[in-house]
């Protein structure tokens, strides 16, 4: 599967790698981080700031520092708080960052997940839950709750005791519950702490619910302006999100961009979205991980049916739109953790984003894609409506295949009806060295099991490398596919060969399978087309009785081999070949022995020369052979001779054995010579053999 894979930065690269998909429980919020930021800046400006992080030993980024998703290990977030005290003067500076945290992060999707919760007591009754949304270093419980008052214990977890900082900083964040329902903060006595060696730090904390907005008009206009300009910055939070998804480039700036906010809303220390595009492959998105190899582990174990069974501390969501799964959104927490049943929901809400951003771009891309096969079908019609021999159509139609069908290598194998073998003819994509060996393999009738089949039905199917025969096998393993969609070409009944192209999915697509096919059935038409014209051809320049090449292309390649000879004279002959008393044959034993004896002195001619020679036909019983590359040790006499000593042993034609002589002249080309002037003296010299006696050689002067 492809990987798109993009990453925001995590926790520091030092964070504990516990066995469970990495979490460290050792992490404080980057909310905590920005506020301790802010009020540092207040107090001692940017200045200030600066000489915080460099006391606190901090070497990221302050942009980094600054953004409330980025999660910190706890030592960091303990020296920031030793260095703020040092830098600011206030000595109650960790208790007074966490009074400050309701009113910084007020419009937060946690700050209105705990107001959803109803009062003050029922927040801190879910301090559980709430807990994990600022630290997995410390774990909190409800000991007792009340109308007015609260009794809370918080503990640490990787470590035998909190520093101090710590717990006056839950003390701060404790007293402000009272704050998120327009009430005064509490007040916070800390009863026992681990600080001073006891087991947990206990806190108590007690209210005046008469502090409460519905006991007084003027607080209750306050706190509702108050929560007008908290709904005003949610929604500009939520205009900002969907002017970023409309002006980002692409889907995976999209995604990155979704997967961002969900994180910083469900505020949870990683997150993951893993979307599957198909063939566009495995998009991710991710936050918190130390590395991609665990990323990539959490993102699989997501994609499958039933994903994270084993992790209560997961919450996973499902990316839908309409009937289409595309992937899954998760928020992780170390084991042990558990999530508010509305951030599901908050969730939920960000997954249907990236659903419907992903429905639009594969809308777009199956857009483009249909685009591309269009274009590219009418390229193919276009190219094939030129004609050309059969070759020539296999190569448009396998050139044309990877821009339809969407894959990266494609081939056409043609027909060979005199050896009853299919042979590679077009080829796209592969390397050289692969399309010469595929060139010089072939594929025989026993090769296909089905191959009746293939004239028959011609409709596409998937050829594997497991269940394929040992030739069908080697090629496929030569091509380096497991899989391939092989599609017959048939036309008027007659079987051309087969389109073929690799296949991911053993199982097949049905939409791949008819695009294949109608090109398959565009080919076919052209192929006959073809084969028509080059059997048409054939016939025109070809003897009907012999089969062998006849004067007009006997004459064309004269006129190559004579264009070369002018630049190196006497490297082309002509041979006129007679055979001496054959009107005896036909007058004795009938023209059907007689045709019956030219077909076999043309093969015995065609296997005595070289592969660069040629022998035409050229009358009754005469024969004309070129030779166009006389090299030092070929002399013209010498292969004169071989071809009178082939024709003077014996052949049996239609049980009868017959035994026939010939007369050969030969003619070295000169510069200035052309067919007609090269076959004239040739022929002169033909005659001088047979009034030499003949089965004999005569050359021209």
């Amino acid at each position: 599967m492809t990987r798109n894979s993009t990453a925001d930065a995590g926790p520091e690269p030092a964070a504990d790698k516990a066995r469970d998909v990495g979490l460290s429980s050792g992490l404080i919020s980057g909310t905590t981080v920005a506020t301790i930021l802010r009020r540092v800046r207040d107090s001692a400006g940017e200045s200030g700031v600066q000489l915080l992080l460099e006391r606190a030993g901090e070497r990221r980024p302050l942009e980094l520092l600054d953004d409330a998703a980025q999660w910190s290990r706890y030592d960091a977030v303990v020296a920031l708080f030793e260095a703020a005290v040092e830098v600011t003067g206030e000595e109650g500076f960790a208790r007074r960052c966490g009074e400050d945290m309701v009113r910084q992060w007020e419009s937060s999707e946690v700050a209105e997940l705990l107001r959803s919760l109803g009062s003050p007591g029922e927040v801190l009754r879910n301090i559980a839950l709430a807990t994990p949304k600022f630290s997995t270093a410390w774990a909190s419980e409800a000991l007792e709750i009340g109308d007015d008052f609260a009794v809370t214990a918080t503990w640490a977890l990787d470590r035998p005791a909190r520093h101090p900082a710590l717990c006056s900083y839950t003390a701060g964040l404790i007293s402000s519950a009272p704050v998120l329902f327009g009430m005064d903060p509490a007040t916070v006595t800390e009863t026992s702490c681990q600080g001073r060696g006891d087991d947990r730090c206990i806190y108590e904390a007690r209210w005046d619910p008469g502090t409460s907005p519905d006991a007084d008009l003027q607080r209750r206009v306050a706190h509702l302006e108050s929560q007008l300009g908290v709904l005003a910055e949610r929604f500009e939070a939520l205009q900002a999100t969907a002017r970023e998804l409309a002006t980002v480039d692409g889907v995976d700036a999209s995604l990155a961009a979704i997967a961002r906010r969900a994180g910083a809303a469900v505020r949870a220390p990683r997150y993951v979205l893993a979307v599957d595009m198909g063939a566009g492959g495995l998009r991710l998105h991710h936050h918190g991980f130390p590395n991609e190899h665990e990323a990539h582990e959490v993102a699989e174990e997501l994609l499958a049916e039933t994903p994270a069974a084993r992790h209560e501390s997961w919450l996973v969501v499902d990316v839908v739109s309409g009937d289409r799964h595309f992937g899954r959104l998760a928020a992780l927490y170390p084991d042990g953790v558990r999530f508010f049943p509305a951030e599901r929901t908050l969730l939920e809400a960000y997954a249907a984003n990236a659903g419907t951003a992903l429905n639009v771009v594969s809308a777009l891309d199956e857009a483009r894609r249909q685009n591309r096969t269009a274009r590219a079908l009418l390229d193919l019609a276009s190219s094939l409506a030129e004609g050309g021999n059969s070759r020539e159509v296999a190569e448009r139609l396998a050139q044309a295949i990877p821009a339809v069908v969407g894959c990266v290598h494609a081939a056409v194998l043609l027909w060979d009806r005199e050896e009853r073998c299919l042979r590679y003819q077009g080829m796209s994509g592969y390397r050289e060295d692969v399309e010469r060996r595929l060139r010089r393999m072939a594929l025989g009738e026993h090769d296909l099991p089905d191959f009746d089949q293939l004239r028959s039905r011609p409709e596409p199917r998937i050829v594997g490398i497991e269940t394929a025969n040992r030739n069908v096998r080697e090629l496929l393993r030569v091509a380096g596919v497991s899989h391939a969609c092989v599609v017959p070409l048939v036309a008027g009944g007659e079987f051309y060969g087969l389109v073929a192209a690799p296949m991911e999915d053993p199982a097949g697509d049905l939409d791949l399978f008819e695009r294949l096919r109608g090109m398959a059935q565009q080919a076919a038409t052209a192929l006959r087309n073809a084969r028509l014209h080059e059997q048409i051809r054939h016939q025109a320049l070809h003897d009907s009785l012999t089969g062998l090449p006849n004067r007009a292309l006997l004459a064309d390649r004269a006129e190559r081999a004579l264009v070369v000879n002018r630049r190196n004279p006497a490297t082309a002959a002509l041979l006129f070949v007679d055979l001496d008393n054959f009107k005896r044959v036909n007058d004795t034993l009938g023209h059907g022995v007689g045709d019956g004896l030219l077909q076999s002195v043309a093969r015995r001619l065609q296997h005595t020369l070289r592969v660069a020679d040629s022998v035409a036909r050229v009358g009754g019983d005469e024969f004309v052979v070129l030779l166009p590359e006389l090299g030092p040790a070929q002399t013209v006499t010498g292969i004169a001779e071989k071809l009178l000593f082939a024709l003077r042993l014996p052949f049996t034609v239609a049980g009868h054995t017959l035994r026939i002589s010939a007369s050969i002249g030969t003619a070295v080309a000169e510069r200035d010579d052309t067919f007609e002037t090269l076959l004239s003296r040739a022929d002169m010299t033909m005659y001088e053999a047979k009034a030499g006696g003949r089965d004999r050689i005569a050359h021209a002067a």
